[in-house]
């Protein structure tokens, strides 16, 4: 066996392949297990015993194959590896033994049939001799990582210890306190429902915490390592963290600011700051932890970068981070977890000296620090900073320094993506800026020839720009096209270059849309040049990029503009998929197919056998999955694991049939091939939209396969996944027959309750947020057949009341002790939760148009009462906006119900009405008229409460949408006429007119005499109405024509008077309107 084991280590393949082979025959025997076991305790080449101590992990990880083994081998092998684990001095090959014997304990324990392991364990760490507490904690370290669900029986004696070691060790930088700690860790995803682990983990944190930072200035591995105890148990055993939230976030900050510690104990150690922030930013923020934070991040983002030319501000791989990223992406998670209010005061005493400083790493730190605020903080910079921000930016960006110019056009490109639509008003400030700078770039890219260092942030900038302006882009589109012709020209030397110049090619066609077409024959001709180059030219591998563009263009230019280039275009795509297994150009080809089938509708369908194949494959596929091996494993050779197994029946113990070796390694997923995974579920679910009963073959296998990625780790896929799985439901309602209806039912009462699941445990807002929004879509879209399955109704309902109540996993409640009283004046939600809150409410509405107004009455006390909260002063202008929006729109749904909740409801508009804020009384008097209006009779008791809080506003108010919406409400009461037409015609919100024409039309049918009495008046707004064209739709059109010419029939002298009072333009209008 010894001799087979060489063949594996050395450097020839040939002899690797025969080794292998010898030990697939080897393993056929049943003396080959005592064979590697006799290895790795007689071979004097550790490479070779740890060789056998990791085949026979991976060998016997399952329990059927341990218990093939009769008892009496399993007892030698039991033996014999804790003899060998007490007898071997490599620590390598110490580590496998380990690891083997976890592996056993795994499976012996349920049983309890090796007490002798524990005992083991026991007796090492018991002793008085140092090296034997070291074995035995060195031990349980690698036993525990191997298998952590099963030592949990022997918790209260894992408490005894823990506590006996930590709290008697004398050297904090011993191995013995790192073998402890890592153990503590290792065991931590199985303490949560342990309470005396608990609490022995809270009293233990602050000697965790004393040994992490003795260790962080001398072993960088080990200090890192340890710090995971902390991230692990903000995930499973958040409230062991919590009270020492203080004194964790004071030594990382201590530790991740002192240049003398190494830089991947710095950025753990700012990472740990980052994940406390995303999990309980309501402690830290409480703490009053904040600004300290904060200051140090900008101390961070502030060092000299390795390239100056090429600086990265934001890395989605944490392995890749940076003091710098690390330190913009945690300032990122406080603007986007923290109220804005507590962040932007605090940062912009910083940023200002900084920038009138003359240390330009110093002005560097500010412009990221405002260009990360953009997202978090977006509402608060657009309502009071935005101006001065811009001003400030668009100075730096004619900095002589390309370390500050970076940073200036990076804050422009955050500012243009997340300030929209207010930063749009400063186009014809910031654009010809921008095409300055692009000129001085060709200028000195001609001259030296190379890439400059602002090439990729001035584009960037100018990209979200273009992208966020829309038509606003057109008076710039000529002088964007030619500059970008220029850097397309594919003599021209840079790809970088022409990468960028193709990316804001499509960003600008999905801006002016068919504002392009100008340019289409020429834009065209460029694309090919890049899709069909020859491969082995290099601008050969810009044919994803180009190809992209490409389905830009055929998506926003006009289906009838492409629609001659379409069947090319497919041809073109379809060959292309079949000649490649890149994943950026198969992703781009997705996003062409999905433009086509917008262009081409069903006629794309005989492609879409080959089109839904390819893109189902790219869904299933395991491509670009990357294994991690631990550094002392790399390099030994495994057998397949097909190879080791005779069958694949499941473990006897129900155990994961996932390899035992899982721990020793871990998995990563190349980005590109994610993308392409989620390009194929978007591009499904447009094909979907637009094919119409072509795709229907398609759905049973797209929805089955993309369900499959709902968990998937990147939230990206999730959040495509659910979209697409979304569509196919609609375009299953949309078929009656009895077959396709059993199909929506079967794919509702799976996508239903998934929404509810990931609503409750994804992490992620954004993801949740498109599972509320999908919820209101099916609302919408598919009504009441959402609700045949059962629990749907409850399940959808208890998903928004668990939003608007913060229980959800994304969201953070805890506040580290502090009482509700406490916390009330101060407990402003971050402008991202109140979105999440807003995606939850919306839901409210399109569920109680679902259902029956008696069924909607009795969950509307609790969104009453959820939303009545959120009208409080303390709560911001947006909260308090939505909570009267939401109830205001419920108001059509409970129809007579309004009657049970008159009192309050009543109270909460007429409180609103007189709210500083013009939007929310703008959403309150709403809500009061749609009250009135689908309360009727049961609010007569009201009138003249409401005529006198209503004569009272409408004397104060100055704001034209409000006014419109009080003119709306008098309507709707169809009483206090004389107020009621002062105010008339309406200025802003002519949806409103339905109400006015209706309540004219209605009073003069009976004949009323206050209308008779202001007759002319009437007449007028009528006409205004009419000749102005400010009916909200032809119903109420055809009831206003109705009326004008009854007016006219009995009043015919008064109604000539009345029209030519207006003027001739009204007079003509009228004319052609009576003699058609």
């Amino acid at each position: 066996m010894e001799e087979i084991l060489s063949k594996l280590l050395v450097a020839n393949s040939k002899t690797i392949q025969e080794g292998t082979k010898e030990l697939k025959e080897a393993f056929k025997k049943p003396e080959a297990i005592p064979a590697l076991c006799d290895v790795i305790v007689t071979s004097p080449n550790p490479q070779i015993r740890q060789s056998a101590a990791v085949l026979l992990r991976r060998k016997l990880g399952k329990k059927r194959q341990w218990s093939k083994l009769n008892v009496e081998m399993r007892n030698r092998i039991k033996q014999g590896m804790l003899q060998a684990l007490v007898n071997e001095q490599e620590r390598l090959v110490k580590n496998a033994i380990a690891q083997f014997i976890g592996i056993i304990g795994k499976h012996e324990f349920p049983d309890n049939s090796w007490p002798e392991i524990l005992q083991f364990v026991h007796t090492l760490t018991s002793s008085d001799t140092i090296f034997d507490k070291e074995l035995g904690m060195y031990t349980l370290s690698i036993m525990t990582e191997i298998s952590q669900g099963s030592y949990i029986v022997h918790a209260e004696s894992f408490a005894v210890l823990f506590t006996n070691i930590l709290n008697t060790i004398t050297e904090l930088k011993s191995n013995l306190a790192y073998y402890t700690v890592t153990t503590m860790k290792n065991l931590v995803p199985v303490i949560g429902g342990h309470q005396q682990m608990i609490n022995v983990y809270h009293s233990l944190m602050p000697r965790i915490l004393e040994i992490i930072n003795s260790m962080s200035a001398e072993d960088d591995k080990r200090t890192c390592d340890m710090f995971e105890i902390i991230e692990e148990l903000i995930e499973y055993a958040v409230t062991v963290v919590v009270p020492h939230i203080r004194v964790i976030i004071e030594m990382c900050l201590q530790i991740g600011s002192n240049n003398s510690i190494s830089k991947s104990v710095q950025i753990k150690a700012i990472s740990v700051v980052g994940w406390l922030i995303r999990s309980k930013g309501k402690v830290v923020q409480k703490n009053k932890l904040i600004e300290p934070i904060i200051d140090v991040l900008i101390l961070l983002m502030a060092l000299q970068p390795d390239d100056e030319g090429n600086e990265e501000y934001f890395l989605g791989d944490p392995d890749q981070f940076t003091s710098i990223t690390v330190a913009t992406q945690t300032l990122d998670l406080i603007a986007l977890h923290i109220p804005a209010e507590k962040v932007v005061p605090y940062i912009l005493t910083k940023v200002e000296p900084a920038i009138q400083g003359n240390d330009i790493y110093a002005q560097k730190a500010a412009y990221l620090s405002l260009a990360v605020l953009a997202e978090g903080c977006a509402e608060r910079i657009r309502h009071k900073y935005l101006e001065p921000f811009l001003k400030c930016v668009c100075s730096a960006i004619h900095n002589p320094n390309a370390v500050v110019r970076n940073a200036a056009f990076f804050a422009l490109g955050q500012f243009a993506e997340h300030l929209q639509p207010e930063i749009s008003k400063y186009a014809s400030e910031l654009l010809p800026v921008l095409f300055e700078c692009l000129n001085q770039i060709f200028a000195q890219m001609e001259k030296e020839k190379k890439d400059p260092p602002s090439l990729d942030r001035l584009f960037y900038a100018l990209e979200t720009f273009c992208e966020n302006l829309d038509e606003g882009l057109m008076p710039y589109l000529q002088t964007l096209m030619e500059r970008l012709f220029v850097a397309l020209d594919p003599n021209g030397f840079s790809m970088q270059l022409k990468r960028v110049a193709l990316s804001t090619l499509g960003s600008a066609a999905s801006a002016v849309k068919e504002g392009i077409l100008p340019y289409f024959e020429r834009i065209i001709k460029t694309l090919n040049l890049y899709i069909n180059s020859d491969p082995n030219s290099e601008i050969h591998e810009l044919q994803c990029y180009a190809i992209e563009t490409l389905a830009v263009i055929a998506q926003f230019i006009g289906a009838e503009t492409f629609k001659p280039l379409a069947g090319e275009s497919l041809q073109l795509g379809l060959r292309i998929l079949g000649e490649t297994n890149d994943p950026d150009v198969r992703k781009s080809v997705y996003a062409l197919f999905a433009a086509l089938a917008i262009v081409m509708k069903e006629e794309i369908s005989p492609a879409l056998p080959k089109i839904v194949n390819e893109m189902i494959e790219s869904i299933q596929s395991s491509e670009g999955i990357v294994t991690h091996y631990e550094e002392e494993e790399k390099d030994i050779v495994y057998l397949d694991s097909s190879d080791e197994e005779e069958d694949a029946e499941e473990d006897i113990d129900g155990s994961s049939s996932a390899s035992a070796d899982s721990t020793q390694c871990r998995y990563s997923v190349e980005n590109s091939y994610n993308e392409e995974k989620e390009q194929a579920c978007l591009a499904l679910r447009e094909i979907c939209i637009n094919t119409g009963a072509s795709f229907l073959p398609y759905i049973e296998k797209s929805f089955e396969e993309i369900f499959k990625l709902i968990n998937y780790p990147q939230d990206d896929i999730r959040k495509a996944s659910v979209e697409a799985l979304l569509q196919f439901c609609i375009a299953l309602h949309k078929v009656s027959t009895p077959e396709v209806k059993q199909a929506l039912y079967k794919a509702l009462q799976m996508f239903v309750p998934k929404c509810a699941e990931l609503i409750r445990i994804d992490e992620e807002r954004s993801v949740v947020m498109v599972c509320l929004d999908a919820y209101g879509t099916l609302l919408e879209e598919v009504q009441g057949d959402v609700f045949v399955g059962e629990g749907h109704r409850e399940a959808i309902m208890n998903c928004v009341i668990d939003v608007l109540n913060l229980k959800t996993m994304c969201q953070d409640t805890d506040l580290g002790g502090v009482s509700a009283a406490e916390s009330n004046d101060e407990d402003v939600e971050a402008e991202q939760d109140e979105l999440l809150l807003e995606s939850a409410g919306d839901v409210i509405p399109k569920f109680a148009a679902a259902i029956t107004p008696e069924d909607f009455s009795l969950y509307f006390h609790n969104v009453l009462q959820l939303m009545s909260s959120r009208t409080k002063k303390q709560n911001s202008i947006g909260q308090r906006s939505f909570a009267f929006g939401t109830l205001a729109e419920c108001m059509k749904s409970l129809n007579g119900y309004v009657e049970k909740f008159l009192p309050t409801l009543l109270t909460l508009w007429l409180t609103g009405a007189k709210d500083p804020s013009e939007e929310v009384r703008n959403n309150s008097i709403f809500g009061l008229g749609e009250m009135i209006l689908y309360g009727r009779e049961k609010v007569f008791s009201k009138y003249n409460e409401i005529l006198q809080a209503l004569s009272s506003a409408v004397s104060k108010e100055t704001h034209a949408g409000t006014l419109d919406n009080i003119c709306g409400a008098l309507a709707k009461m169809i009483i206090v006429f004389p107020a009621f037409l002062q105010k008339l015609p309406l200025r802003d919100d002519f949806q409103e007119n339905e109400s006015v024409i209706k309540c004219f039309f209605t009073l003069y049918q009976q004949g009323n005499p206050i209308l008779r009495q202001h007759l002319s008046d009437v007449i007028k707004v009528a006409v205004h109405i009419y000749y102005k064209d400010q009916t909200p739709n032809e119903d109420v059109k055809n009831i206003l024509v109705e009326f004008l010419k009854t007016v006219n029939q009995d009043f015919a002298e008064e109604f000539a008077n009345s029209v030519s009072s207006l003027g001739p333009e009204a007079t003509e209008s009228i004319h052609k309107l009576f003699s058609s």
